[in-house]
């Protein structure tokens, strides 16, 4: 068997009756062993017990088993590279498997160890012989259990070493060993009771000892208890707890009156909502004094850490009240002590039935031996047994049963006796020891005949729609009364097979499984519904006929009536297929059958369509299918007269290849439609169909084809003969190329008007129609006046057919061509200066004709030059002649004779922080400007003047003339630096040179004196009194003396 790293698992099936386990016996099972072939220690390996039915290995939404009964852990998988080994594994709590459960799943799982860098694969050993199927998943990709017989790569051999071992205890045993229990069966389930985190809670049920064969000269020692619990988390514990108590409780309890307590278990994190029954085995029994007769058997479930939460689980059946105390309060519900014992109908839930049960050994004051007793309810035969048999020297059995006769006495250490009726016995063990003494020991049974489920037939019924294998006509009416077979006070239920459960079955029954489902039936005590026998039987489906969907039939109608025969017979035929069990009839759609002598010539009784049924019915089970299928008269196609075709001869050969025969389909039809056309020659040769477009003949001046109008479906045909004559090919001519002068842009209009009569030579019955390159139809612009729609050159194509036969076809084409006007390179204006007599032009010297004129309209020149002398507008028309048609263009210009610059003002701004200069001049020139003579510029401001004298220059700029005047700005500088570097050293007002009068005073800022200046002098050095003023502003007046007085200040900075 093969592994990968991978999570895997290994699993075999056991049928607890086969290793003889009874349905009221639970298996505890104690220990697992498996073995392995190769193993690496890379994962982890755990047992995991299934209980599984009939839907075994299909489960819902889930890989295993819902119904998990334990889980125990192997531990690290071992590493083995050598022999087999076989891994046992002792159980530190038991799995219990409950009463009741048919079937379980044993799991190996592995699960990879994520953290372990060690290889995850383990290899499954098995033997060489083996009685059951081994089931795997892991490293297939179907991700389900399967037989290793199935897999891709099939193991039939694989028999994996798989078994578990435990103990089988009666759960309703009695004698030396004895279970405290009012769960009449094991089949717990939830109890929908609530549970509280963080929090102890207590569940009890309460036993009177006498109930339970229990007198009050024996002692009771409990060795072990067992409580049904799911849903944990994390990590509660639980411990049993004995009290006694007497008939006050629970008003009278008290936590004084324990007897004993076992060791606390924790409880497994991992518990689902299946419940599973958790199995305490005390470290130390507790004994349950001789004179106790009643006691209350509490679990305490506490908490490790975490929020400790589990919930109890009970069961279906039950004759006991359950008790609890803590986490009784409900919202709504009574307020009750938290240390205060409750029943749960207290508080809702009244069916809690809480499964809780203790077992232990019975043990008597006085007598050295205790009676055994083996009451399994599934047999009527008991078996009797005293305890230290090896102390017994005789036994004499007394079973109180008189009727049994003389087995109702016997001597055997361990004797069975059959019970001659139901009832309650008294048994009675007169014990003789090896020591002489004599001891009488006394059991009460109660004995009951095992319910019996008395065999049932097979049903079968006839499946509802064919090939479903489902039937909704299963008659299950008598199926009660027969597996009863007349017994009474027994309870019935019936599983169908997909667990659905039944006390009585519905009849008509619909099976859940296809074709076949197996109904099991259980019947019990009504007493003790733990105690069934079960039988089965099948729904078995009967399936329909074979038939398939019949095809429609379809026939010709000749007479256009709508009604025709048809031939059913080879339908019949072909659904029998030699069968001799199948019966086979046909029905008009008014219900009247069709005589089977008829079925060659049935005739349709609906015009046009009729529809048909037909029923099969399989004579062996009585099972029929039926269909329907129509039957269609399709009228015989009609193929309508044709037109003759006519064809054009290009070369009077009688042969043409421009028959158009795009129209025959349409006009053989009419208004059918669906039809298939063919064509046949003379001789009945096919021809392609449909034919060919242009279609050439093959016999010289006139050919005739015979068309064929036929239906796909039902072949039904009409014909009609085509006739192909073929006429002459039009005879035309290519015209000459056209020629216009531009309009603009390359268009301009071209005369077409006589073009026709140029291309056909005055033929008749010719149509003419005209395109552009695009293949667009212009027939309808063509005139005397078209206009291009292509620049400069146009190709127009001609397509010349007889009207008589539009497939005869003659093209040609020509071209207009559009010549370019006459260019020359002239200005739209000229300039010219005053001071210059004329101006001389000249154009190109190639053109035909040329004509200056003035705008007085004289004439200047007829040359391709000319001299210009007066002002004004002027106009040159040049022609040329060019493919025969003369062209000419026109062009206008001015002359402008240009005026002198003239200054008219000048303004400036002085003595401000942003001095400007603007010179104003009159002139119809393109200008420039300057003010030093040397650098011209465009614009006539000139900004950031500092103060002095200045000349301002404006000059036409292709130099007819200039003008210049001069402008004084007065300024001064706003510091000065008198250190003697030659920089600035002195200070003094600019602009003033034509002011030889002025005076300019230099004050401190007090008001002193400092310097008198005049326009002569470099300015003031800074100094006074020959010592250097210090760095500070100074103020000063200017009087012109011819002009205004104006003042201001400036900085002496050294």
């Amino acid at each position: 068997m093969y592994s990968c790293e991978r999570d895997e698992g290994w699993s075999r099936v056991f049928r607890l009756l086969d290793f003889g386990i009874a349905v009221n016996e639970q298996f505890v099972i104690k220990s697992g062993q498996v073995a392995l072939s190769r193993s690496n220690s890379g994962a982890f390996l755990q047992f995991n017990v299934y209980s599984i039915d009939s839907n075994f290995p299909v489960f819902f939404h889930s890989l295993y088993p819902r119904t998990l009964l334990g889980s125990r852990g192997i531990g690290q998988a071992p590493s083995i590279s050598g022999a087999p080994e076989i891994i046992q594994v002792d159980f530190e709590e038991p799995i219990i498997v409950p009463a009741g459960v048919e079937r379980i799943l044993v799991s190996v799982k592995k699960i990879e160890d994520f953290y372990n860098p060690e290889s995850a694969q383990v290899f499954i050993a098995g033997t060489g012989e083996d009685t059951g199927v081994s089931w795997y998943e892991g490293c297939e990709d179907n991700y389900s259990l399967t037989p290793t017989i199935d897999l891709t790569i099939p193991v039939p051999e694989a028999n994996f070493y798989i078994n578990v071992t435990g103990e089988v205890f009666s759960v309703q045993t009695s004698g030396a060993t004895t279970r405290l229990s009012h769960n009449l069966c094991d089949d717990i389930i939830e109890t929908n009771i609530h549970s509280c985190t963080s929090s102890y809670i207590y569940w009890a049920r309460s036993f009177t000892l006498e109930e339970f064969g229990i007198s009050t000269n024996e002692e009771y020692e409990i060795t072990s208890g067992q409580v049904g619990v799911n849903k944990t988390g994390w990590l509660p514990e639980i411990r049993f707890n004995i009290y006694k108590i007497d008939d006050n409780f629970p008003a009278s309890f008290s936590e004084t009156d324990l007897i004993g307590s076992s060791q606390y278990q924790q409880l497994s994190p991992n518990i689902d909502r299946t419940s599973q029954i958790i199995q305490v085995d005390f470290e130390a029994p507790i004994v349950i004094p001789a004179d106790v007769e009643r006691i209350l058997v509490e679990v305490h479930k506490g908490i490790v850490y975490g929020d400790g939460v589990a919930f109890i689980a009970g069961s279906v059946h039950d004759n006991g009240v359950s008790w609890q105390r803590g986490c009784t309060n409900v919202a709504g519900g009574t307020t009750f002590d938290y240390n205060e014992y409750v029943s749960t109908a207290d508080f809702g839930r009244p069916d809690a039935n809480f499964y809780i049960n203790v077992t232990g050994n019975v043990n008597h004051v006085t007598n050295n031996f205790e009676m055994n007793i083996s009451n399994i309810c599934s047999e009527f035969l008991k078996e009797f047994s005293v305890e230290q048999k090896a102390n017994v020297a005789s036994v004499v059995w007394d079973f109180g049963d008189p009727n049994s006769g003389v087995n109702n006495i016997s001597t055997d250490v361990s004797p069975f006796h059959d019970f001659s009726a139901d009832g309650t016995y008294t048994i009675t063990a007169t014990v003789t020891g090896n020591d002489a003494s004599v001891e009488v020991l006394t059991e009460t049974i109660d004995v009951k005949e095992p319910p019996t489920a008395y065999g049932i037939d097979n049903v079968y019924a006839c499946e509802d729609v064919e090939g479903t294998g489902f039937s909704s006509s299963f008659d299950v009416s008598g199926i009660y009364d027969q597996v009863l077979g007349g017994q009474t006070g027994k309870i019935v239920k019936f599983v169908d097979g997909v667990g659905n459960e039944y006390n009585v079955l519905p009849s008509p029954f619909i099976n859940s499984i296809k074709d076949r489902e197996t109904i099991t039936v259980r019947v019990s005590h009504q007493d003790n519904p733990c105690c069934y026998s079960e039988a089965t039987f099948d729904l078995i489906v009967n399936p329909m006929p074979d038939l398939d969907d019949l095809d429609d039939q379809y026939e010709c109608d000749d007479n256009y009536d709508g009604v025709t025969q048809f031939n059913l017979l080879k339908i019949k035929n072909d659904i029998l297929n030699g069968a001799t069990n199948l019966q086979v009839t046909f029905f008009h759609e008014n219900g009247q059958s069709i005589p089977d002598s008829n079925l060659e010539t049935v005739e349709n009784k609906e015009v046009d369509i009729e529809e048909l049924k037909i029923v099969v019915t399989n004579t062996d089970t009585g099972c029929s299918v039926e269909k329907t299928f129509t039957i269609i008269v399709n009228f015989k196609p009609r193929a309508f007269e044709l037109t003759d075709l006519l064809g054009c001869d290009d070369n009077n050969d009688g042969i043409s290849e421009y028959f158009n025969t795009s129209n025959i389909e349409t006009e053989v039809m009419g208004n059918q439609s669906g039809m298939e056309i063919s064509y046949f020659d003379v001789n009945g040769n096919p021809l392609p169909s449909p034919l060919p477009n242009p279609f050439k003949n093959t016999e010289p001046f006139q050919q005739e084809i015979t068309v064929r109008v036929k239906s796909p479906v039902t072949e039904c045909y009409a014909e009609t003969t085509l006739v192909l004559k073929t006429s002459d090919k039009p005879q035309i001519d290519t015209p000459q190329d056209i020629y216009a002068c531009d309009e603009g842009e390359g268009f301009a209009g071209f005369d077409l008007f006589g073009i026709e009569s140029t291309i056909t030579g005055g033929q008749s019955d010719m149509n003419v129609s005209y395109y552009d390159d695009l293949g667009n139809d212009i027939t309808n612009e063509i005139s005397a006046n078209y206009q291009n729609t292509e620049p400069w050159a146009q190709t127009i194509h001609v397509k010349v057919e007889n009207a008589l036969s539009p497939l005869c076809v003659s093209e040609t084409h020509f071209n207009l061509i559009v010549n370019a006007l006459p260019e020359v390179n002239m200005e739209s204006d000229y300039f010219l200066c005053n001071l210059e007599p004329s101006l001389y032009l000249a154009v190109e010297n190639s053109f035909g004709t040329y004509e200056w004129e003035f705008q007085d309209g004289s004439i200047v020149s007829n040359s391709f030059e000319a001299t210009l002398v007066e002002a004004g507008n002027y106009s040159l028309i040049v022609g040329r002649t060019e493919n025969a048609l003369y062209c000419e263009d026109i062009f206008h210009f001015e002359l402008v004779r240009s005026v002198l610059p003239k200054i008219t003002e000048v303004t400036y701004q002085e003595l401000s922080d942003n001095n400007f200069i603007t010179i104003i001049a009159d002139g119809d020139g393109d200008f420039e400007y300057s003010i030093d003579g040397i650098n011209y510029q465009d614009s006539n401001t000139f900004e950031g003047v500092l103060g002095g004298v200045y000349t301002v220059y404006v000059k036409d700029k292709l130099g007819c003339g200039d003008d210049s005047q001069n402008v004084t700005l007065i300024d001064y500088p706003k510091f000065f630096t008198p250190n003697g570097d030659g920089v600035n050293d002195y200070w003094q007002v600019r602009g003033i040179t034509d002011y030889p009068d002025a005076e300019i005073y230099i004050y401190d800022r007090y008001g002193k004196l400092l310097k008198h200046l005049s326009p002569q002098v470099k300015g003031w050095d800074g100094t006074y009194g020959g010592e250097n003023m210090a760095n500070s502003d100074y103020w000063f007046v200017v009087n012109l003396n011819e002009g205004p007085k104006f003042t201001g200040h400036f900085s002496l900075k050294r």
